[in-house]
């Protein structure tokens, strides 16, 4: 979640509501980011599972708009700063390394970041969905939270091969 204060929130279901708007601003700010990803890696199997990610990104934004949609809201993101903050420092990977194995493996630990961010945000989200009897919200956000996991099982695939490339560039 972003910068906030225990004050910010009275009850559990605004800072639910609140977590599925950033929520929304961490996979809007995914989509917009991973297309810049796949053109900056140089691993096949890497651009493949951004590829792959985008299209389950653009799913889960959708899932969320769905949900923040279930109690009459506008499905307006609440801009996560934490995300961003993340994501910028992948573009600075972009312009500090040259193509190869190197700018991939830092490629694949910004882009496991984020779904480390992404399993902790979602998690609470589903436990909280369970609390306040949303079953159908928290069975959704689980799918999700597997989702994102499975993303960063990939993402672990990927680096044991690269990253052994990558510490022998010179």
């Amino acid at each position: 979640m972003g910068l906030i204060t225990p004050n910010d929130f009275p009850n559990l279901q605004e800072l639910y509501i609140a977590q599925l708007r950033y929520l929304l601003s961490a996979e809007n700010q995914i989509v917009k980011g991973l297309p810049k990803m796949i053109e900056h890696a140089v691993d096949l199997q890497l651009k493949g599972a951004f590829q792959s990610h985008l299209q389950e990104t653009e799913v889960h934004a959708a899932r969320l708009e769905q949900l923040i949609g279930d109690f009459a809201m506008d499905a307006d993101d609440k801009k996560d700063p934490i995300l961003a903050a993340i994501v910028g420092s992948g573009e600075n990977i972009t312009k500090e390394t040259t193509p190869g194995a190197v700018r991939d493996a830092g490629l694949i630990a910004t882009a496991q970041k984020v779904e480390h961010y992404e399993i902790a945000s979602y998690g609470s989200a589903r436990d909280w969905a369970e609390q306040l009897g949303l079953a159908e919200h928290a069975m959704i956000l689980e799918q999700t939270l597997e989702e994102e996991k499975h993303a960063d099982r990939v993402l672990t695939e990927i680096s044991s091969r690269t990253n052994p490339t990558a510490s022998v560039a010179a």
